[in-house]
């Protein structure tokens, strides 16, 4: 079992489920960022997502659109994301993901999978890349020991999903709604998709995309094993006057968060 994997498990012996947060790396600074990724570690987080800055976030919504304006100004690339793992897992085991869009990873050129895992990276997600294209790209990833972290959403067809589920490693990331990232409430159709996706898989399916913490958590219970969750916790953070304080509000999202998330739990 992977890292992820393994940090998922442990969270459902606890009878709750895993809370993965994003942080798009490099926000505020690249320093900064540093320290609210080790503070979010600190807290005990499930596992962690590095949003690797991208000029053109077609998924991402206003709150990561902003905080990717920021941190790719403050000069953040794909190769200081991968710095930044590696001094996270000098000091914490907590799994690390990350999250790019494709272009960033071939500009980075061949040796990106090895240097990854290199660096203590366990996952990967590729937004814009569907497990069932690059072929030879996703395997290079996998054979790195990466897990590849597959993206399904409640307009993805049956026999498409059933695709991605066979190829997917680590979890399953389901999209709650359909639209850009941002807290806003789930799509009605999202329930039968998880249940779709234990057919399919016994992989953990973590909810993302409208998730925070107003999200009535019960709704998914006993059919998702965690949640992912960065809008709310990067609104929170921009609305912080400076860096102290939003290190302070880092911990605290992380210290509200939690208690909630036995509601997952099968009853």
């Amino acid at each position: 079992m992977s890292r992820i994997g393994g940090a998922i498990d442990a969270a459902r012996r606890d009878r709750r489920g895993a809370f993965i947060p994003y942080l798009t790396s490099g926000f505020p600074d690249l320093a900064e960022s540093d320290r609210l990724a080790l503070a979010l570690c600190d807290e005990g987080v499930d596992a962690l997502e590095l949003g690797v800055p991208f000029s053109d976030p077609l998924a991402d919504g206003p709150t990561i659109q902003r905080t990717t304006r920021v941190a790719l100004a403050a000069g953040t690339t794909l190769a200081h994301v991968l710095g930044q793992a590696l001094r996270i897992r000098a000091r914490w085991e907590t799994p690390l993901i990350l999250m790019s869009y494709l272009n960033p990873i071939l500009r980075y050129g061949a040796r990106f999978a090895l240097d990854a895992r290199e660096a203590g990276v366990d996952g990967v997600i590729v937004v814009d890349l569907p497990p069932e294209e690059e072929p030879a790209l996703w395997l290079k990833l996998q054979s790195s020991g990466l897990d590849t972290i597959a993206l399904v959403a409640p307009t993805t067809a049956p026999d498409r999903l059933q695709r991605i589920a066979s190829r997917a490693r680590g979890f399953l990331y389901v999209v709650a709604r359909l639209g850009v990232t941002g807290a806003v409430p789930g799509d009605s159709g999202v329930e039968p998709l998880l249940a779709r996706c234990r057919e399919l898989s016994p992989l953990p399916r973590c909810l993302g995309f409208g998730i925070g913490p107003a999200t009535d958590l019960s709704r998914y219970r006993g059919l998702a094993e965690g949640i992912v969750v960065g809008s709310s916790l990067l609104d929170a953070l921009l609305e912080a006057p400076d860096a102290a304080a939003r290190e302070a509000r880092a911990r605290a999202f992380v210290k509200a968060i939690k208690p909630r998330l036995s509601a997952l739990a099968p009853a």
